[in-house]
């Protein structure tokens, strides 16, 4: 036992794990300790403004490059790889463009109401699409660490741009705009460590590669934008049926939770892909599933540790750390923990799909989650009239069934691959 936790402690994938957890977490928490500033420098108005801005942009970010960025670690020729990378970044330009077009279009003839604010949405969708495009090119190199500075310098420079608009009195889009060039330093940090040089790839090697993996645009992009709307869809339940204080105590626990599944899901995800990719590749699939079962016993080991806290200590530990008038949100933790162990497992893991070219398969859980979550809470609003702790029990119980059939399907994935190409 201690030679195999001496192996695991030695070894690439746990120095790349914990390289993506450190500039992850770091990136993390220098906004949360900023907060107290950036709260007497902007007005509500203003943390209203990028609230509405950030819910917007996140929905539209999800067609960036078409989703063939996801496909750049798989190949095994590196020109296959940068005509991928390439086709991402022309795409995200060609997309956020007709954005543009489309909402200058509505502002002027359909919801003027929207106001300048639409005019951002666009510029930061672009900017996140290229550095996304930059990350997974990076994740092919094994170049984690390069990914963990880049988030560390997107936290810096949106604190030090939102603290230096804000004390110039340039706050009315001032979180916006440090959000946008905290963005756009990040990729361009990317882009200096790539090496990459410029340089015009033929259309038609470009449409080669498209149609081979064509089926990311097709079965990513519409399960994607139902996936980000099916996690919103408790929070526009609680707003629109429930007490303002409700949903104030849950939004404190989503962001409690929230931090270890950014920081453990995302780092470990990155790393994980980039493994499962290269043994796919390499036809070494007896490793791949060895590999795969000992990932999700980690992830599960890190999320049933926190889990047990929450549920046992949640409300003493929310009303010491945030003030006893949190012990409300404590009590939703502790609720909401066990289904926390199993987003943690099988949120990571689902970059399986991904290496194994299944994403029709993913797509199809994601459309039976979309459908089955706005079932749940529909019935228990309009035909259970639940209060609001029996209505997270509810959806409790949902997530654990979804995330464990979620589960289920990419170990499937991975066993039906091997067979097919013994």
């Amino acid at each position: 036992m201690a030679k195999i936790w001496d192996r695991l402690i030695k070894s690439e994938f746990t120095r790349n794990v914990s390289s993506q957890m450190l500039g992850t977490g770091i990136a993390q928490i220098l906004p949360f300790l900023a907060t107290p500033l950036l709260t007497r420098l902007y007005t509500e108005e203003d943390f209203a403004n990028y609230t509405s801005f950030f819910a917007l942009a996140t929905i539209f970010a999800v067609g960036v490059g078409g989703k063939y960025h996801m496909a750049i670690v798989l190949p095994k020729s590196e020109a296959r790889a940068l005509r991928l990378f390439t086709l991402s970044i022309y795409l995200t330009v060609a997309y956020t463009f007709l954005l543009g077009i489309g909402f200058f279009i509505l502002s002027q003839f359909s919801v003027p109401d929207l106001g300048p604010l639409v005019y951002f949405v666009p510029l930061y969708v672009l900017f996140f699409g290229i550095w996304n495009s930059f990350t997974l090119l990076s994740i092919r190199k094994k170049t984690f660490r390069y990914n963990a500075y880049s988030k560390i310098m997107q936290s810096v420079g949106y604190i030090l741009t939102a603290v230096v608009l804000g004390l110039a009195k340039i706050s009315l889009y001032g979180l916006v705009l440090a959000k946008i060039l905290g963005t756009m330093g990040s990729w361009g940090y990317l882009f200096g460590k790539s090496g990459i040089r410029t340089s015009l790839i033929p259309i038609k090697k470009l449409k080669q590669v498209a149609q081979e993996y064509i089926d990311y645009p097709k079965y990513g992009i519409a399960p994607a934008l139902l996936n980000t709307i099916s996690t919103q869809a408790i929070i526009l339940v609680l707003t629109a049926y429930y007490t303002v204080d409700d949903l104030g105590y849950y939004g404190l626990t989503y962001m409690v939770l929230s931090a270890p599944l950014g920081l453990i899901g995302t780092s470990y995800r990155d790393v994980f892909y980039q493994k499962i990719a290269d043994l796919v590749n390499q036809r070494r699939f007896s490793e791949g599933i060895v590999f795969f079962k000992k990932s999700a016993w980690v992830l599960f080991a890190m999320g049933i540790s926190i889990a047990i806290i929450l549920y046992f200590f949640g409300p003493g530990l929310f009303s010491l750390v945030f003030g006893s008038k949190w012990v409300r949100s404590g009590e939703f933790a502790s609720i909401l923990a066990m289904s926390f162990v199993f987003k943690i497992v099988a949120s990571p893991l689902s970059s399986i799909f991904n290496a194994a070219n299944e994403l029709k398969t993913a797509s199809v859980w994601q459309v039976g989650y979309f459908v089955t979550t706005f079932l749940t809470l529909g019935i228990s609003v309009y035909v259970l009239d639940l209060n609001v702790i029996t209505l997270l029990y509810v959806y409790v119980a949902h997530e654990v069934i979804l995330y464990t059939l979620y589960f289920l399907l990419q170990f499937r994935t991975l066993s039906k691959f091997k067979q097919s190409r013994s």
